[in-house]
């Protein structure tokens, strides 16, 4: 609950404390800011769209949030779902990918 509200208030501050930083932190950020700006801008200025434009950055900057959590989330517990349950680990005897390509060329 604390992390879907902190997402709902903050994003950037939700994705810092529980999610990947240095993955999505900044764009997160830049939606969010966007969005404050774009209300801020709006309701001085009188103008609907701008708001209905910033309400549409947070919520998009909510729900990347939430999802940058619950991804990280899942890496850490390894489920199923996880990204880490589904990685291919390559094998020492594979041949090179490449090598077909260079004796074409």
């Amino acid at each position: 609950m604390k992390r879907t509200l902190l997402a709902l208030i903050a994003p950037p501050a939700a994705v810092a404390r529980y999610g990947c930083v240095s993955c999505t932190a900044a764009p997160i950020g830049v939606f969010w800011l966007a969005s404050l700006a774009s209300i801020g801008y709006g309701l001085a200025n009188a103008l609907g769209s701008f708001v209905v434009a910033g309400v549409l950055f947070w919520l998009i900057a909510t729900v990347w949030a939430r999802l940058a959590i619950r991804g990280v989330e899942s890496d850490l517990l390894q489920r199923e779902d996880s990204t880490q349950a589904h990685q291919a680990i390559p094998r020492l005897d594979e041949p090179d990918p490449f090598s077909q390509l260079r004796t074409h060329s």
